[in-house]
Formats: C-alpha cells, structure tokens, sequence
C-alpha cells in the first residue's frame, strides 16, 4: 500500500494530499478523481464554492467505512461513504465562520475531467443510455439515449415551471435526471456487455430536491457526472450544520435490475405506503372536464348498478369547487344539495366516494387569495408566482411555511374526511408548492420539504384513508401517499397537439406507464391514469386500436384502473373492454427492453397461480405504420421448449411454437396481447377470456385428476367469455358441463377446444376425458 494512498477494503482508494477518491467496483476503476463539494453564498452576497478537489483533507477510517473533512474560514465539509456491495454518500457542511451562510447545492458526488476526473466505462458515450428521471408525475421519463432521440424540450416558460426545477445549459451538454439514474451501455439483443451498468439514486429524498446530471463536451465527449441536493438557499447560522440526502452507489449487469433495487431501497428508507388494496373505479374529468353535475353523477352510478359494473370508487373531480382554493365553497348550480350529499348517495351504492383537489394552490379570482394575499409564493419582485393556468386564470402556489396556510390545509381535509365522509383523495398540482421562482416566508423550509410538509399535514388528517398524487414532485412524496400518477394526462387523442412529451395524449401517458412500471409496489401504486373506451365521435378521436393499447398498457400497469367515460354511452363492446379489464391486478408488467428502445415495445408479466404458471407479453407498435414484429421467446425469460401461444384482442389461437413468434401485420398504435403457456402432457385449461391477463384473478380453481377436470371461476359482475382447453395427443374430450349443463366443445385446432360461458359472480364447468 503507497503511503500516499488509503484503501477502505479493495473498493475505496483515498488520497489525502490530493481530497481525491477512487471508486472500484468488482476490481475495476468506476469513478476515478472523485470529491465533493458544496455551493453557498456568504452574508455580503458573493456567490462561492468550497470543495474538497486539489486539497489536503482529514479522514477517519471505520472498519466499512471512512469520513473525509476539508474546511476553509467559513465552512468544514464532512463526506461520509460507507462501502459494500453498495456505496452510501452523503455530505455535510457546519458553518465554522463568525457569519451565516446560505446554502445552495450540495454536491454528494462531483466527477470532472476539469480535475481530471473519470467514469471507468469502455464504451464511448454515445453508445450510453441515460435513465431520464423527471421531477414530477408528468414530467417525462424514459431510457433515454446519448447519441439520439426522441428528447424534445419545448423551450416555453410553462414547460419550465412544471418540468424544469433546475437550469439546464447546453454547453456542455446536460442530461438530467430527478434523484436519481441507471448509465448503461447501449444494450442489443445477443450481445456482450463489456461495460457495467451504474445506478447512482438518492435514497432519502425528504428534504432536499436532487439531481444526478450528466454532461458531455459539444462532440460528445465525457465531460462531468454530478449528483446534486439541492438545499434551496438554506440559511446556516455560525455552528450550525447541514446534512445532505444519501445517495447510493451501486453496479449490476442488469440495468433494469438496478432500477428496481434502487425503488426498493427508497421505498424502505423512506417507508413506503405500497401495500395497499387494488382500486377500480369511474371519474368524472374525461367526458365532463368541470361540467358534471349531481345528476349525471347519479346517471352514471344507475349504469353501473344494472350493467353489474364491479366498480368500487366514484371520484370527483375538478370543476364542484366555485375557484381553485375554495373547495368549501361549492358550486349550487351542479352540487345543489352539496358534496357531503354526493359522497353519502355514493356511498349507499356501496362505492367509495373520492374527491379532487389542488390543495397546494389557490386561483387568483378565489376568495382564498382575496382574503389571504399573503398567503401564495412570491418571486424576488413580490410578485405571485403563477403555477399554471386553468380556464385562462392565474393559479398561484401556496407557502407552507406559513402556520396560518398549514392550519387551513388540515382543516380543509379533515372537513372533507371527516364531516363530508370521503375516503379517497386525489391531490393534483402538488408541484405548486416548490416553484422554483417563489421565496418563502421561512427560508429554512427548501422546496422538497414544503412538498413533504404539506402532504404530513393532509395525511394526518385523513388517517389511512387512500391519498393518490398527482402532479407531484415524486421523492417528498414517498411514503405519505397511497397512489401516485406516474405520467402525462391521457387524452382524446393518440398524439399530443405540440411535440412536448408531457402534454396530453395517449401515447405519452402509456410511455410513462411503461418506463416508471419498476416503481409499482415498491414506493406506491402506479396511477397510469383514466381509461378512454367512448367510440370514435365528436368528444373522442381514438381508433379501436389505440383504444385497446391504451386499456392493455394501462391495466397491466399497476393496481388502479378507473374509467372517465359517460357509461351511458358506452356500447355493449366498449362495455366489455371495461369488464375485461376488472379487477386489476397487483403486479406491474415490465418492459424487457427498456434500455434498447426508448419507447419500449415489450411488456412482460410472468403469472403464477396455485393452478398453473404462464407469461403474458404485450408487444406495442408505437409507430403510425404497420411493422413485422418478431418476438424471440427467450428475450423473456422463458426456459426452451414448446408453448402454446393466444391472441388475447383477436381472440386467435396462434399454436405451439419453439423459438420465436411473429406477428406479420402489427397495425400502428396496437398492443397485440399474447399468452405463452408451456405446452405439458396433461390437459390444460389453456386460457379464459374474461379477463385480460387470462386466468390470474378470475379462475380460482383448476384441479385435474385421472380423466377429470373442473375448472372454478369467481368474478364480480356478469360477463360472457370463453374457456380454451388444452389436451395432450390421443385425448378427447368426452363430456363437458358448463354451469351444470351440457355442452358441445368447438374444436380450434388439433388438440385444442373451447367452449363459452356465462359468468354472474361465479360460473364453473367440468371435462371428463376419453
């Protein structure tokens, strides 16, 4: 060991005359020139950073660990980083100085070629992808690639106030990603990697927004990796000290292994509410956007009771309230008989009643800022910071650093739960409390705890009634909130009208979906938003196609799947596109190729029962012509061997392949839906088209014994669908029962046999076998 060099284990090499660190992984260099440091403005306004990079540093060594110190006239930095099969880092700053300080960044890791820094990986940049985290839930999210893509920035003031919470330059080149990110070299099928992949993710996000930042020369050189908290200003008086949020460090060959290690690791830090019950249920916004009344609630509570609708929740959205931060004040014309009335007739349907709000924000025509002016966020010029615009209105944020502003929040909520009686929240527009452009009255409370604080608050009052997120910045929000949107608004439309990949439409909401699938379960309950079935007409402009792809992505994609048509007008098949998607399901479908196609085209949801095992994939043609879509069998994850394949939409049997299956004209915007079942020597109940995923939440039973087999479905509602069976060579079916009675099985191929049934809440039927 060199004098000049001090090694934690085979993984950390320090060098103390220099403050330099060196990362190895598995034998390796990772990060090489590694420091830390932190920006700050001192009390005569002048802008400075201390870092640790260049300069002799003080260490103390545990025996898994080591605590690295740099300190000039007024500031000491600690840098603790503890190693193991993962490398923990996190930063602190006391003010040593006579005077208070403010601080603005804090960087936990700082990676430059300007200080000779760099990244240990052999492939050139621009075959990288970059995990592109966005902030909040519509912000865009997606493995996005260095060399090219489907990145557009907008470059408008709206766009930056909702999806842009720090500057971004372009020289050098910047991606930025919330919290945190997976770096992976640019993945094709059947071939080696001969770099890792490295996830660096903040794992406590409470109180500091964060940043992880790539940044590449003009040609596109490796220029800088950081990872930033950002602590918004906060003020450290002499002696004080501020901590920064933990990152994690850590490599695998699997990027998407590390994306899922890294939810898991903040959804336990950060103790996530993630085991909540699955929900399904109807919303007003999509067909009446503000415009529904009490009425047309009732119109559609009616639909659900006669067509036997298994839908357990009734949300209320925007548009009862009488201004945006008035939500006591209700709207007579549509609520007359108010909204304690509305949840109380939802309730007697035996549904849950939900309401909406914005509860961080008030409109500037409401009567909450005309009493109350000094209640919203203010820029450097006391002028209100507007959030967003709704219905050509200013709406401002509001400051939850003022106690007046949090006891009205608890009051607001404990009204709607506890003297109205609903029990299920939509909070939208959080982001509204951490603009950037706004100061609050206590500068100590930074934008990510104003967001936490605020959700503490509706929490406390609503117990553990269900509380779903939207428009949130996504790291406070861990572990107060039940649900959480995770994408853009669906729409009317398959495209957005404006290349902007947050904007509304369908296929931007799915590819969120689909991107931000690792985070179900682990941190919340993915919302992939409403589903649209209304036909093509005046207030809808999606296909039958791209209906379909967005009921497929959608209910395959986490535990909450609501409906926002007027079921009244729905026909008997849109109506039976909703029941085959009921109930959900409470695993999330991944997409296998996540880092190969930065809008995946591979869905993959591994099925286990007590009765059998199969594998439902989704393959999505996001393109506006026709494809061949090939699917190899063990991109995957299946084991060789033969497996019988379905068509869910198409209602096709497509037979027993080997290797590979293709779908010869996979029309644009399509989701085709296949099961993969490995064929076996025993009769099979195939599939069960009562349910998209076929068989996982509607077939209880299946129990086969000697020449008998009896198949039990359980379902709410009444549906007709069909049973497949699958018989090995030299058996027949000689008798089938179908709900008690006798049927004749139609043949669909050698071997192959179905039968239809109708289901009311429970059906059954029973082969014997020749």
């Amino acid at each position: 060991m060199s004098s000049q060099e001090v090694y934690v284990h085979d993984e950390l090499v320090l060098v103390p005359a220099t403050g330099w660190v060196r990362f190895l992984r598995h034998g390796r260099v990772l990060l090489d020139h590694a420091s830390a440091a932190v920006a700050f403005t001192t009390h005569n306004g002048e802008h400075r950073t201390l870092a640790m990079a260049g300069h002799r540093v003080s260490y103390g060594l545990a025996r898994d660990s080591v605590s690295i110190s740099f300190a000039d006239a007024q500031l000491e930095l600690t840098w603790h980083i503890a190693v193991g099969d993962e490398v923990r880092l996190r930063l602190e700053a006391t003010n040593v100085g006579s005077n208070p300080v403010l601080v603005d960044q804090m960087h936990v890791l700082d990676l430059s070629t300007a200080h000779g820094g760099s990244l240990g990986l052999t492939s050139a940049p621009k075959n990288w992808r970059f995990y592109q985290n966005g902030w909040q839930s519509w912000s865009p999210a997606y493995a996005r690639s260095v060399a090219d893509g489907v990145w557009v920035d907008p470059n408008t003031e709206d766009y930056a106030t909702k999806h842009l919470p720090h500057p971004l330059s372009e020289n050098p080149k910047v991606y930025s990603s919330e919290w945190f990110t997976v770096l992976a070299p640019n993945e094709q099928p059947g071939t080696l990697r001969s770099d890792p992949s490295v996830l660096l993710g903040f794992v406590t996000t409470a109180n500091q927004l964060a940043e992880i930042r790539l940044e590449l020369t003009t040609n596109r050189r490796f220029h800088a990796l950081r990872a930033i908290a950002y602590a918004d200003g906060y003020p450290l008086a002499p002696g004080e000290r501020l901590t920064s949020e933990t990152l994690l460090l850590a490599t695998r060959t699997d990027p998407l292994a590390l994306l899922e290690r890294y939810a898991t690791r903040l959804g336990e830090t950060m103790h996530a509410r993630s085991s909540a019950a699955d929900w399904s249920g109807w919303c007003t916004w999509y067909h009446y956007y503000g415009e529904d009344t009490s009425d047309e609630v009732q119109k559609n509570l009616s639909v659900m009771n006669n067509e036997h609708l298994p839908l357990d929740l009734v949300l209320i959205d925007d548009g009862y309230e009488t201004a945006i931060g008035d939500w006591r004040d209700v709207d007579a014309a549509k609520y007359p008989l108010g909204m304690k009335n509305m949840a109380d007739r939802i309730r007697a349907s035996e549904r849950h009643p939900g309401i909406w709000t914005a509860p961080f924000c008030a409109s500037s025509e409401s009567r909450l800022f005309a009493e109350h002016p000094d209640w919203v966020l203010r820029n450097e010029a006391a002028e209100p910071v507007v959030a967003f615009q709704h219905w050509g209105k200013d709406i401002y944020g509001l400051d939850l650093s003022i106690p007046a502003v949090c006891d009205w929040l608890g009051a607001l909520f404990r009204t709607l739960s506890n003297e109205w009686g609903y029990s299920f929240f939509k909070v939208d527009f959080l982001y509204s409390a951490a603009l950037a452009q706004g100061r609050r009255q206590d500068p100590h409370l930074t934008r990510a705890a104003a967001v936490r604080k605020g959700l503490e608050i509706i929490r406390e009052a609503v117990g553990d009634k269900f509380v779903l997120g939207c428009g949130a910045p996504l790291g406070p929000a861990v572990g107060l909130v039940d649900g959480m949107r995770i994408g853009a608004d669906v729409h009317v439309e398959w495209q957005p009208f404006w290349p902007d990949l947050s904007a509304p439409s369908v296929s931007n909401a799915m590819l969120n979906s689909v991107t931000r699938s690792f985070m179900h379960r682990r941190l919340w309950l993915n919302d992939p938003d409403c589903l649209l079935l209304r036909p093509r007409g005046p207030n809808a402009n999606l296909s039958p196609t791209e209906t379909r792809f967005l009921a497929t992505v959608a209910s395959i994609s986490g535990s909450l799947v609501i409906d926002s048509d007027d079921l009244a007008e729905l026909t008997p098949e849109r109506l039976d596109y909703l029941r085959c998607v009921l109930p959900p399901y409470e695993k999330s479908a991944v997409a296998a190729d996540l880092f190969r196609n930065e809008r995946p085209r591979t869905l993959v949801l591994p099925i286990e029962t007590n009765w059998d095992t199969w594998t439902i994939v989704a393959l999505l043609n996001w393109d506006n012509d026709p494809r061949v879509t090939e699917l190899e069998l063990a991109q995957v994850g299946l084991a060789p061997g033969t497996y019988h394949v379905y068509n869910y939409w198409h209602q096709q049997y497509l037979g027993a392949v080997r290797d590979r299956v293709t779908i010869e004209k996979h029309l644009a915007h399509e989701a085709v839906l296949l099961l993969l079942k490995r064929v076996s020597d025993r009769p099979q109940l195939l599939t069960s088209t009562f349910h998209i995923l076929q068989g996982a939440v509607e077939v209880k039973a299946v129990r086969v014994e000697n020449k008998h087999m009896s198949v039990e479905l359980q379902k709410r509602g009444q549906q007709s669908g069909r049973l497949l069976f699958a018989l090995p060579e030299g058996q027949e079916i000689a008798r089938l029962l179908v709900n008690g009675r006798q049927r004749r099985p139609a043949p669909v191929a050698p071997g192959v046999w179905q039968t239809n049934i109708d289901l009311t809440d429970k059906a059954g039927a029973e082969l014997l076998f020749s």
